[in-house]
This record gives C-alpha cells, structure tokens and sequence, in this order.
C-alpha cells in the first residue's frame, strides 16, 4: 500500500503560546481530493501551513508523502492561496505570475528557461487562460486570477495541491467552475488535492472526503457522513432555526410604535 500524500498524527501547535490546534490526526491517501472545513479559527490555515513546512507542530508528527515537509519527496507541493498581493499599478502579466511557480526549481536569481516557459504555456492552457497569457494579471476578473494562481502552482510539477479557501471572493458560478476545474486538473494529472474552505455545498459535491475541524477534528469521512447528524452545527454553532413571520399577511407594522404624537 502507498503511503498517504498526507499525514497528521497527534498534532498540536500553537501561536504566540495560544494553542492553534489540539491533538489533530488524519491522513489523504494519494490520489484523493479532502476539504478541509470549519468555522473561522478552526485551524485550518494551520494545517496548511505545516504541511508547507512554515510552522513546526509543538507535538506530533506531520508527513508528506512519507516525510517531513521540505525534505525528500515531499516537496511535490504546490500551493493555492485566497489572493496574492500586486503592488497597484505594477505591470506584471498573468504568464509572469505563473511563471514564478518555477522559482524553486531554477533556483533564485536565475531567468527562466525554455523549459520553464514551455511549462507556464502547459499551465495556463491547462486553466483556459492560454488566450490571456500577456494580459496585466490586476485587469483580470477574480475568477480569471485564481485559475491564473491554479496555473501558478500546477507549473511546479506538483503531486499534492493545497488550496487555502481559494474561491473567498468569487460568486457562486465562479465557485461551481473553480471546483469543477481543480478536480478536472486532479482526474488528468493524478493530484492529490486539500482545500481548506467555507464552500460546503460545493465541495460536498466534489469531494471524497470530509474533516471536520475545530482546533481538533469533530469528524471525518464521506461529504454525507459528516454533513449529518448534527456535527455541522456544533462546530459552526448554527442559531436555532429561525421562521420568518409575513408582517403583511398578520396585519401588522413592524416599523409601526405605539401611543400617539
């Protein structure tokens, strides 16, 4: 048996002493797309961030294809953020963004090769953005931005793509046609997808699995498994559910006071 693109086991870590997460284990075998979900402050950009080797757990382990993060095979890791940051007025074209998903693999302070613009073309064809390569990547729309950020790290070669809430911004067609590219890309390239994400609906749809997070996992399973029995709403503290009253339909003013003037 292969090993998991992803481990987490008995993981904790913390920030400025306060504890980010508690004792987290799960695993994504290769090949497989996970959402990773939960309320604001769950710890799920934590969970990114130590498989991207920027934070060290306080206890635990943490593996990427059987290693320790930045070290052996596992740096077969691309990365997908909500946005990235463009000083205003810069002109910095789309395929000059992407093309920065080879800076590790040149090394800094080297140009890009043949090789490395052969790659960022792949890429940004890959995404449907090929026509778009020479455009200022500030006049694209948001939905334009994030293929450009998919096409980004698919220009790494990866074998394992994390994804930190990547549709935050985008309405909900732009959603829809975001998880059905990025699980195109997963079927055609063999990737191992993780987005840590707010989508439940969508990525219900799309993905294999489920965790549940809230400093520690809650659940984990299938998109049905975990979306049932309550747990949603424990960990996100839904309110009670809440009828609206037609004010018109009773006869009454809200806006209405009482007494005379």
């Amino acid at each position: 048996m292969s090993v998991p693109a992803v481990l987490l086991d008995g993981v904790s870590a913390s920030y400025e002493g306060h504890p980010a997460l508690e004792d987290v284990g799960f695993q994504v075998p290769q090949g497989r797309f996970a959402a990773l979900i939960g309320p604001n402050g769950a710890g799920k950009s934590t969970c990114l961030r130590l498989l991207l080797g920027l934070v060290r757990p306080t206890a635990g382990r943490v593996e990427v294809f059987g290693h320790p993060p930045l070290t052996g095979d596992s740096d077969g890791v691309g990365y997908v953020p909500q946005k990235v940051t463009i000083p205003r007025g810069l002109p910095i074209a789309a395929q000059d963004i992407v093309l920065m998903g080879r800076t590790a693999a040149r090394g800094p302070g080297r140009l890009p090769s043949r090789r490395d613009r052969e790659l960022a073309r792949t890429s940004l064809d890959q995404v449907g953005l090929a026509d778009l390569a020479a455009r200022r990547f500030q006049d694209l729309s948001g939905g334009q931005q994030q293929r450009v950020l998919i096409a980004r790290a698919l220009c790494a070669q990866p074998r394992l793509l994390l994804m930190d809430e990547p549709t935050a911004g985008l309405d909900s067609a732009a959603r829809a046609r975001f998880y059905a590219l990025v699980c195109d890309l997963q079927h055609a390239r063999g990737l191992t997808l993780l987005c840590a994400t707010h989508d439940l609906d969508v990525v219900g749809e799309h993905a294999d699995s489920i965790i549940l997070l809230d400093r520690t996992v809650r659940a984990q399973g299938t998109p049905a498994e975990v979306m049932s029995g309550g747990r949603l709403e424990q960990a996100y503290h839904f309110p009670a559910h809440h009828v609206h009253q037609d004010h018109a339909a009773h006869g009454t003013d809200p806006t209405a006071t009482s007494g005379t003037s």
